[in-house]
């Protein structure tokens, strides 16, 4: 019953999102939540953020879960106290930012149904982002790729969850600020 609430939760935020027009692009909250995440925990941030209010910081939930991370307005008075206020106040995207930062470190990844369903596994959405992979389109017709090469490894463990990652790539780029 949960999932699908939480479905019904994410294409309210989606439709919203349309309808607004303020939908964020993978780059823009991805930078977002590296100035408030530490770096293992950004993707999966990212990735609640996109399930949660489709990167929308106007989205409300019929809970009355609020933004991007879709907070509940009592946390203003509990793990959030002295970030935010109010409902309205977590419709700003750094107050949003921080308040998830709060209860990330209170209650750990599993606060979001989204990530307690297994909804980040191997989660890819920003991979066809323009601005995070190869493709780039500046102004007129100053278009090229670029692409890196290289392998590497990341482990640790944090509040629920352990693992690692490991990955590998080559390319070339024929863009000459990337040569």
């Amino acid at each position: 019953m949960f999932k699908k609430l939480s479905l019904i939760g994410c294409f309210a935020a989606l439709a919203a999102s349309y309808v607004n027009g303020q939908a964020y692009s993978c780059s823009q909250i991805t930078s977002l939540a590296q100035q408030y995440f530490n770096s293992t925990s950004v993707l999966d941030m990212v990735c609640i953020s996109f399930y949660e209010s489709s990167w929308n910081p106007q989205a409300v939930n019929p809970s009355g879960a609020t933004g991007l991370w879709q907070i509940m307005e009592d946390h203003c008075q509990g793990i959030c106290q002295g970030i935010c206020t109010d409902q309205q106040s977590l419709f700003d995207p750094n107050i949003n930012a921080q308040c998830a930062l709060a209860v990330l470190e209170a209650q750990g990844l599993y606060a979001w149904t989204t990530y307690d369903d297994g909804d980040c596994t191997s989660w890819d959405a920003c991979s066809n982002d323009d601005s995070l992979t190869g493709s780039y389109t500046y102004s007129g017709s100053n278009t090229g790729t670029a692409s890196g090469s290289g392998s590497g490894s990341v482990s640790g463990t944090y509040t629920g969850y352990s693992g690692s990652v490991s990955g590998t790539g080559s390319g070339a780029s024929n863009r000459p600020e990337y040569l």
